[in-house]
């Protein structure tokens, strides 16, 4: 499932992901906050990383600035 619509706004699912990451989280830890499998986690953190809407410190996701006028 994609998280970036082609229009680059964030698909209801991303919108979800990028309201948890007020603080940093690991794939593990977004995963069971949405219920979500880890495989769908991963790959929407992915696509969200190369659309500079989320950064990765370390094990942990982050919001970036992007991130928080799409949300």
């Amino acid at each position: 499932m994609r998280s970036i619509n082609p229009d680059g706004t964030v698909t209801a699912r991303a919108r979800s992901l990028l309201n948890l990451l007020d603080q940093p989280l690991t794939p593990e830890e977004i995963s069971q906050k949405l219920g979500q499998p880890l495989f769908n986690v991963r790959t929407s953190l992915r696509e969200m990383v190369t659309s500079h809407i989320i950064d990765q410190k370390g094990s942990c996701f982050v919001i970036t600035e992007r991130g928080r006028e799409k949300r």
